[in-house]
């Protein structure tokens, strides 16, 4: 057992532990779980406060009692300090030499985070007494040794996949939960707001990327929660692409600049877009695909309350798009979806044609009209309109509000 003195950030120390355990507990017990093995660190961080550096580290949730963190040497400090009272941290070897005074400590280490470490901790608490019921995994990418490993020593054990119902259970956001993903947009919309501030023709578009970095880190000192990863995606230009686009592209009058998505704060993420012209210039083209665009997201927002499916705001936003005689084609996969702690921005579950998902009080949404251009569309690059809504008993609460024209007036 390892014991340090907690030293929670005040934000991270008002996370609502007990209700997301208690949500994965009752789920659990619904769907016959005795326990959970949870090997992604976006499912450990929603049921510890812990997210994980190395993909090595696994947790484990009983149906009754305490989750169990298991990590290696390499982060295990952390790990204890970090987590609430009622996780207990378990460590496995690695190629860290962390002396306690005792012999063990000092023992010769190996060059490698122990494989098997994280197995023998499990099975060392699943063998204590009979099972009584399934155990969960996320068999879409539970590893082979480690699974080798469960079904050699319990062979007798039904292991079923629980990645739908880690999903199902946060779909609803607590309320710190909710905090954490306003502030994450708000920030991110802050940020932007810097950078439209400061771009002109002429620049280069890798620029842009390193304002980005430089602002976010100036919003981080209001609140020293930023976490170290953040994902942002633009295009500039003629070039529609994303993460993949030529950052060597220099900006002329009229371009289009889009930004999309943001950083995390808490490890919850902000997916907000806006787009922009440069030079405070743009064709006539270009401003009626926006305003498209614009009418669409609007549209959608009309529908953005309690008992509406997800398929007709996909829908509301899609039929007042393809009233352009610019855009009659409107055919993207989807509109927006969920958002929380997940790596992927677009969590479970997405606004599509399909989803019949009804929005409930509590969810956490984007809504967006993302539009990319080449060839022989009206307009050429990448646009989008996007925004983070919490869904209210009558309505919605919106974190940011994007502007109505694309020159930000």
């Amino acid at each position: 057992m390892i014991t340090f003195e907690k030293c929670l950030p005040p934000l991270l120390a008002q996370r609502d532990h007990k209700t997301m355990i208690g949500r994965i507990q009752a789920a659990m017990k619904q769907e016959g779980f005795e326990y959970i093995i949870l090997t992604h660190v976006q499912d450990t961080f929603y049921a510890t406060g812990y997210m994980p550096l190395m993909p090595s580290a696994v947790s484990l949730v009983p149906a009754e009692g305490n989750a169990v963190l298991i990590v290696s040497t390499l982060e295990s400090e952390a790990a204890a300090c970090l987590t609430p009272e009622e996780v207990e941290v378990r460590e496995v070897r690695s190629w860290v030499f962390v002396d306690d005074g005792t012999e063990a400590s000092r023992s010769e280490k190996g060059t490698i985070i122990d494989p098997d470490g994280a197995a023998g901790v499990l099975l060392d608490i699943l063998t204590r007494k009979p099972l009584q019921g399934k155990i969960g995994l996320n068999l879409g990418i539970v590893g082979k040794r480690l699974w080798d490993r469960l079904t050699e020593r319990l062979p007798a054990c039904v292991f079923a996949d629980c990645a739908q119902m880690l999903l199902d259970v946060r779909i609803l956001k607590t309320p710190w939960e909710i905090d954490m993903l306003r502030l994450a947009a708000q920030e991110a919309e802050q940020v932007y707001r810097m950078i439209a501030d400061e771009i002109k023709p002429g620049m280069p578009a890798w620029k842009i990327d390193a304002m980005y970095v430089y602002f976010s880190a100036q919003r981080n000192l209001s609140h020293g929660a930023m976490s170290r990863r953040h994902v942002f995606l633009t295009s500039q230009g003629v070039y529609y692409g994303l993460s993949g686009m030529p950052r060597g592209y220099i900006l002329r009058k009229g371009d289009v600049v889009k930004l999309d998505s943001g950083f995390r704060y808490m490890e919850h993420t902000s997916d907000i877009a806006r787009t922009i012209a440069v030079g405070g210039e743009a064709s006539d083209q270009v401003q009626e695909v926006y305003h498209t665009l614009y009418k669409g997201y609007r549209a959608g927002l009309e529908l953005l309350k309690p008992g509406v499916r997800f398929r007709d705001l996909y829908w509301a936003i899609r039929r007042e798009v393809e009233k352009s005689p610019l855009i009659p084609s409107y055919p993207r996969g989807n509109m927006g979806h969920s958002i929380g702690c997940g790596h992927h921005a677009e969590e479970y579950p997405t606004i599509s044609r399909d989803r019949e998902i009804r929005f409930q009080p509590g969810m956490v949404v984007c809504v967006e009209t993302p539009y990319s251009a080449v060839g022989q569309a009206p307009v050429h690059g990448g646009f989008n309109i996007e925004d983070t809504f919490l869904v209210t008993e009558n309505g919605y609460e919106a974190f940011t509000t994007a502007p109505d024209n694309i020159f930000w007036r």
